[in-house]
């Protein structure tokens, strides 16, 4: 049985309408051990006074704390005040809420819970880091609000509802809550979209480019018909024509390509690129299928494989997103492409762009998620 030990912080305060979330945090990294600080007077771990640094540990399926107070099942701690954690190669972040410490095969595994309210603050000071008008940061936080609320059991079978990387949505604690999100999720509180009545799927990504994506191109999904492909402005100016590298080039040599597919596991060992061109396309222009040419055979890879697959061994900005062009040369292919992300959903620099020209949150939302309406949970 998985031992347990709680660390209690001074309770967010929570609406009557606030749901409480788990939030499985640091969950990218793999750790045994973690160091926690007390962010103010008071606090309080394992039953005793947190004056100082304290370390939770892991061996085992056993915690223990400060090497001596070892939990029993379920056996919960109290604390007061907010506490920090840091660890080798752990970034420092501040936790308010309930820290769940579990142990598995001697790893930690924390969970973070919380009010709602104070979670999709902390996401979207995470996901629209880079905003700046109010009304962009509405449309994120009920986007943030419905997504959470419809994937809330996506974790259920590992202890907690969400994880806090982009799995799930971007989640790095209270430190760094900024003042419009916060905002943001209090004038927006228990709005969800709905779609006849349910929570709708809202995905949202970085920059479309000029125009989102229908789902079934991106994603072996059953169609949504909120989720299809819709015109981001004017044409030749789209509201997220504002964002930072909206248009980018990538050049990938056929020995990198090479090296690249053979760890995704499209060409075999023995197996060379010598050629890349796209054989279908999606409704708003993206790439929906690529062919490889090797000396031998044409291989075909799914374009959001084919984007996933490249930016997790070469870097997210190597091919920021499915919509590009190709040109061929000699030993290698130039990628000539606009926007960033899936392009399903919310385009989050649209968002922004929308605001700047006078939309309101509401109008932002449903231009992204057209048959859809607002309501509270």
């Amino acid at each position: 049985m998985k031992l347990l030990l709680l660390l209690l912080l001074l309770p967010v305060q929570a609406r009557a309408a606030d749901r409480d979330v788990s939030v499985n945090v640091y969950s990218l990294h793999k750790f045994s051990a973690i160091t926690v600080e007390p962010a103010g007077g008071g606090s309080a771990a394992a039953g005793h006074a947190l004056a100082g640094a304290g370390r939770f540990s892991a061996k085992g399926s056993s915690v223990s704390f400060d090497g001596r107070h070892k939990a029993g099942p379920a056996k919960t701690l109290r604390a007061s005040g907010g506490i920090w954690l840091s660890g080798k190669g752990l970034p420092r972040r501040l936790y308010h809420g309930e820290l769940v410490f579990t142990a598995q095969k001697g790893r930690l595994r924390i969970a973070n819970l919380l009010s709602l309210e104070p979670y999709i603050a902390g996401v979207v000071s995470g996901e629209a880091a880079d905003f700046s008008h109010a009304e962009a940061y509405k449309a994120q936080a009920v986007a943030a609000r419905t997504y959470a609320l419809k994937h809330y059991r996506a974790h259920s079978g590992e202890g907690f509802n969400l994880c806090d990387s982009t799995h799930c949505q971007l989640y790095t604690g209270a430190d760094n809550i900024r003042a419009k999100a916060r905002a943001a999720a209090e004038a927006t509180a228990g709005e969800i979209l709905l779609y006849r009545g349910a929570p709708a799927e809202t995905y949202y990504h970085s920059a479309c480019g000029g125009r989102t994506e229908d789902m079934t191109y991106v994603w072996p999904y059953e169609a949504k018909p909120y989720l299809v492909s819709v015109k981001d402005g004017p044409t030749g100016r789209p509201y997220c024509s504002i964002a930072p590298g909206f248009r980018w080039k990538t050049k990938i040599y056929y020995t990198g390509l090479t090296r690249l597919a053979r760890q995704a596991g499209w060409l075999v060992s023995d197996e060379e690129a010598r050629g890349l061109k796209i054989t279908a396309w999606g409704t708003s222009g993206r790439a929906a299928e690529l062919e490889i040419t090797t000396q031998r055979r044409k291989v075909a890879v799914p374009a959001t494989e084919f984007y996933h697959g490249i930016g997790r061994r070469a870097g997210w900005n190597a091919i920021r997103s499915s919509w590009f062009r190709i040109l061929n040369g000699r030993d290698y292919v130039f990628l000539d492409g606009v926007g960033s992300g899936h392009g399903v959903g919310l385009c989050q620099w649209g968002a922004e762009g929308m605001a700047r020209r006078g939309f309101k949150y509401r109008e932002i939302l449903k231009h992204y998620y057209p048959g859809t309406e607002i309501n509270h949970d």
